[in-house]
């Protein structure tokens, strides 16, 4: 053991190793985080950081080598070469081929250990290690808890003399892996056919009137927007003041809150298919396909990422070797209908269909399809895949709990901010005039802001300016779509299907919100970001007034 050099500044130690070893995990752990973890490579794409006590601890994204392959990696790398400490996080199952890169780092760091993870997923597979010997044959100290890395790192760690020159293979028993190679589960085009299916089944479980989702929502939306609102106007005496809690507050937001069951219900099956690595599958299933867009299969998991968030999926890019390939898969994201829009779809076709499941299915199948024809326009290099699949198998409980749990505690914080703010400016600007007297919807301000680009809407058989006005707020997040809806329409949203539908279209051809404007100007600069936003927002246009031109024919 070495004390620590720099006892008066903070200790930075990073966590580093191949992808999808747990290295997240293992950071959450270490500083009582909530970082994103998932069963497939390239979960982590930027560096994270987080100081606990005099210690600053980082999470790297994956690495398989020195020689950096991406933009991740090379982010990594930077942060190896500069560290106090580094521990490498390595997968206990696949010891054999990890060690390689963590002996590279062991030779440039003279303050590195090992910690293993996975270890009784190796022993139910009938493997085992031997950490004793694995010390003396390294030269470092491996850990396999946590209480005692964190121990060993204030302590100070630094490499040893091996003691051992023996086969590693005498210290590590791999054991039966029990896990089927990917071309024995999944057979090319009946894979891609049996993930479409599972996506479908997905929909069905949330979007269909049967399943608990939507009765649920319904009952979520009888207690807030009727019951609760009914309650407050007979509490609250002062007419502007009921107007403003009721419809204003209980309508706007408690409109979007009552969808939570339906949004917890896809984010869990989408959990479910990343947690048991038919998502990180896919990716290779779908290499061939995509390579005549010009890209590789990594691009269907970041479209994959998409049906989240497509902030997070914009980041999952830097984990391509090419800058156009990069940009190709950035400007066709926004065609993936997220999370947030569910909510809208439903909306504007829950008051015309009884089941609107088929409808958001073609939706959400149709994003896909448009996201493929965007990446077959768009020229750019061809685009190698350098991947690993992550073991097929039946996620955690646990896992996806604490997943589902952080992931719906974001929308709620979502609404209760962002959401919450949108509907107290939307009720004054619609029941307020330029002259600050209390006034008609129509006379309002948001009416007459509204009136300059409601004739954009009028090729779609829309001429309600309200309508115009709630899509202007989903540009800084869809959410507020739904709410703004909630809140004009107090007896309830009239459309027909020749306008609902491509309204639809038009959300779902859309520019994204504003954090995914802020990701992709991140990665790709402001002038590329928002020529993709003209392009998308023309083309929802266009499809949208297409949509209705032949629906007004049947």
């Amino acid at each position: 053991m070495l004390k620590q050099d720099k006892t008066a500044d903070t200790l930075n130690v990073v966590l580093a190793g191949n992808p999808n070893a747990g290295k997240t995990t293992l950071f959450n752990a270490l500083t009582h985080s909530n970082k994103r973890t998932g069963n497939f490579h390239g979960v982590t794409t930027t560096v994270a950081k987080k100081r606990v006590g005099n210690i600053t601890y980082c999470d790297l994204p994956g690495s398989y080598a020195f020689n950096a392959y991406s933009m991740e990696e090379r982010c990594a790398i930077e942060e190896i070469q500069t560290a106090d400490v580094v521990i490498c996080v390595i997968d206990a199952t696949t010891l054999d081929c990890s060690l390689n890169f963590a002996k590279s780092i062991i030779r440039t760091n003279a303050h590195t250990a090992i910690y293993l993870t996975k270890l009784k997923l190796l022993r139910r597979r009938g493997g085992s290690v031997d950490v004793q010997k694995l010390q003396r044959i390294l030269g470092v100290t491996v850990f396999t808890d946590i209480k005692s890395l964190k121990t060993g790192i204030a302590a100070g760690i630094s490499n040893f003399e091996k003691t051992e020159d023996i086969p590693l293979n005498q210290a590590y028993y791999g054991g039966n892996r029990k896990v089927l190679p990917v071309e024995g589960l999944f057979y090319k085009k009946a894979a891609i056919i049996v993930y479409a299916l599972l996506l479908a089944l997905t929909f069905y479980i949330t979007f269909s009137p049967n399943m608990i989702g939507a009765i649920l929502k319904n009952c979520l939306e009888e207690l807030l927007c009727n019951r609760l609102s009914g309650y407050m106007q007979g509490v609250i005496e002062n007419p502007a003041l009921s107007s403003f809690v009721c419809e204003g507050i209980i309508g706007g937001v408690g409109g979007v809150i009552s969808f939570i069951p339906q949004l917890a219900i896809l984010y869990f099956c989408l959990d479910v298919l990343e947690e048991s690595g038919l998502s990180s599958a896919l990716t290779f299933v779908t290499d061939g396909l995509f390579k005549g867009t010009g890209l590789s299969g990594r691009a269907a998991f970041s479209l994959v990422c998409g049906f989240g968030c497509t902030a997070a999926a914009i980041s999952t890019t830097r984990g391509f070797s090419r800058e156009s390939s990069r940009k190709k898969t950035i400007a066709a994201l926004p065609y993936i209908p997220c999370g947030a829009k569910a909510p809208v779809f439903l909306t504007f076709l829950s008051p015309l269909f009884k089941d609107p499941f088929p409808v958001i299915c073609l939706l959400y199948f149709g994003g896909v399809a448009l996201a493929f024809c965007a990446c077959l326009l768009i020229k750019g290099e061809g685009e190698a895949l350098i991947c690993e699949v992550a073991p097929i198998g039946v996620p955690s409980v646990q896992a996806l709990l604490k997943k589902l749990y952080f992931q719906i505690k974001s929308f709620i914080i979502k609404v209760s901010t962002c959401v919450f703010l949108f509907c107290i400016i939307s009720w004054t600007l619609s029941h307020f005039s330029p002259s600050l007297r209390i006034c008609s919807q129509e006379e309002s301000i948001a009416g007459l802001l509204s009136q300059g680009v409601s004739f954009l809407f009028y090729p779609m058989g829309i001429r309600d300016w309200r309508i115009a006005y709630a899509m202007l707020t989903g540009f800084v997040a869809k959410e507020n779509i739904a709410a703004t809806v909630a809140l004009l329409y107090t007896n309830g949203l009239s459309l027909c299907v020749a306008s609902a539908i491509p309204l639809c279209l038009f959300l779902l051809c859309c520019p994204a919100c504003i954090s995914a404007f802020a990701a992709s100007c991140r990665e790709v600069g402001f002038k590329a970001t928002l020529k993709y936003n003209f392009l998308q927002l023309v083309s929802a246009f266009a499809f949208a007034y297409a949509a209705h031109f032949l629906l007004s024919l049947l």
